[in-house]
């Protein structure tokens, strides 16, 4: 990886950590549009077959700092997860022929 590859990564991840610091205090606590109108017709969550990790966005009992927290770390796997499936697509050398 270049330098200038490894600024450009470095900025983007700067970038996210900051937008996952901010949304917590900006975003909207009333519902979405598709949310608002499930609970104007009735109909309740269902209990989910996967257990999130972090439900709702946030880590229990930690309020706004749950919220970034489970912000950031999603943002960390998700990169790490990218760098490793990056690491295995990678072009190698071929070998090299003797004439």
């Amino acid at each position: 990886m270049s330098t200038k590859d490894k600024y450009f990564v470095i900025g983007g991840l700067i970038v996210c950590l900051v937008i996952a610091f901010m949304s917590p205090f900006i975003a909207s606590p009333d519902p979405d549009g598709l949310e608002k109108s499930a609970e104007n017709i009735g109909v309740g969550e269902t209990e989910p077959s996967i257990q999130s990790p972090f439900p709702d966005y946030t880590i229990e009992g930690l309020d706004k700092i749950g919220e970034i927290a489970a912000l950031a770390i999603g943002i960390i796997v998700t990169l790490i997860i990218a760098y490793l499936v990056a690491l295995l697509l990678r072009r190698r050398n071929p070998p090299e022929t003797s004439p």
